[in-house]
């Protein structure tokens, strides 16, 4: 892909503003896409909440700064506020201090910024800031599936995106389909380490494996994933049942406890572990250490489970393709650019514990279909997934936005 003609000659500096600490699926994907532009076309520095993100960047070499937090209005389909829920909007509202005061910490340490980047769009108050505090081009990154743009929060959401986001750019075609079609998205995929030539070979293990990445949390299935290895227990199967990933956050006992009562908690660890015990799978259910070297994992598996309750693709999905294994995946209507269903993996009903067991114990029964749904995904990737070529198209999107700019345009 070519750059449109108008390009400076020097870098395009670009502030990025990410709101989790954990090391998760949004953080790798913006880590990825920094290390993937052509050498010189981007200056990037972030802020981020202080934590093992920042870390990570420092130990990349990324200019980063770290805050107390980043304030979100969630309105997602699967954790928009209702309920108890909206007693996370107090925290959200206890952050807001912190993000004028990052993004002001920033603007002092980095001076003025080209583009700022917000790495999701429940980032609303960093986008409503962002736009006032920087006055250049706010690119929104779409990471998760919205709820309609109705009643007085998606009214909210569709007005601080309408007068202060440039662009949009959702994912995939399932995030980009819950969006306002006014907003005009541009749909990018998340850039993943593509090999040339022939997919990753699988590495030899004793026994067939199913494995979680990611984060220990409710809402990414990981009971069901337990429940599943019981029913496929009983049905005789020889399963090593892998977690690899760790708890969303640290502990804080009083915290965790309200959080529990309130049934707010996504802290999962425990809980598990003793699920496990009770139902003696202490041999067939595995905690892996967490790390950021995917060749270590994904050749481990023969297949990728995402029992996840968000009914949508996760990055795991791609990331296993990366390597040539198929994904079960839980998702009610999977778009052809990211699960094809029967073809690059299979797709069950979010929840649905007996048909997530089903299509584990299926694909353990037949490894000539194991093998075909792995070529297919490994072709998938390299099509959709390409990180050289996304961060191609996302630096595009950032050189049509100054080019509007300097035409004149409202920035």
């Amino acid at each position: 892909m070519s750059l449109p003609p108008a390009c400076p000659d020097r870098p395009v500096a670009v502030l990025y503003v990410h709101h989790a600490a954990p090391f998760g699926g949004a953080s790798r994907s913006l880590l990825e896409l920094i290390q993937s532009f052509p050498p010189g076309a981007v200056q990037p520095c972030v802020l981020t909440r202080r934590g093992q993100f920042q870390e990570i960047l420092e130990s990349a070499g990324v200019a980063v700064l770290g805050c107390g937090g980043v304030s979100q209005f969630d309105n997602t389909r699967y954790s928009h506020y209702r309920g108890w829920r909206w007693l996370v909007l107090l925290r959200e509202l206890a952050y807001l201090p912190s993000t004028l005061a990052g993004l002001l910490a920033a603007r002092r340490k980095w001076g003025r910024v080209d583009i700022v980047h917000i790495n999701d769009l429940t980032l609303l108050p960093a986008i409503w800031l962002a736009r006032r505090l920087f006055n250049c081009p706010v690119i929104v990154h779409v990471r998760s599936v919205q709820q309609p743009l109705q009643g007085w929060r998606g009214r909210l959401a569709y007005s601080v995106l309408r007068n202060n986001a440039a662009r949009l750019i959702a994912i995939d075609e399932t995030v980009k389909a819950s969006l306002d079609p006014s907003l005009d998205a541009v749909v990018i995929h998340n850039g993943l380490r593509v090999p040339r030539g022939e997919p990753f070979p699988a590495a030899p293990h004793d026994r067939f494996t199913v494995g979680m990445v990611g984060g220990l949390s409710r809402a990414k299935g990981c009971l069901e994933f337990v429940e599943a290895a019981a029913l496929c227990r009983e049905r005789g199967a020889d399963i090593r049942f892998a977690f690899v990933g760790q708890s969303m956050r640290r502990r804080a006992p009083l915290r965790d406890f309200l959080l529990r009562r309130l049934g707010l908690s996504q802290e999962i660890e425990e809980e598990l572990k003793a699920r496990i015990a009770a139902l003696t799978l202490e041999d067939a259910v595995e905690f892996w250490p967490f790390t950021t070297d995917l060749a270590s994992v994904y050749p481990c598996f023969d297949v990728l489970c995402f029992p996840s309750h968000f009914d949508a693709p996760g990055r795991p999905i791609f990331e296993a393709a990366l390597f040539g294994v198929p994904s079960i995946a839980a998702v009610t209507q999977p778009m052809s650019d990211t699960l094809i269903d029967g073809v690059t993996g299979l797709a069950v009903p979010p929840r649905q514990l007996r048909r997530l067991a089903e299509a584990i114990l299926s694909l353990y029964a037949d490894s000539q279909k194991r093998a075909e749904l792995g070529r297919n995904a490994a072709q998938l990737a390299q099509a959709h997934f390409d990180a050289d070529g996304n961060a191609l198209k996302v630096l595009v999107v950032y050189r049509e936005a100054l080019a509007a700019v300097a035409a004149g345009a409202r920035p």
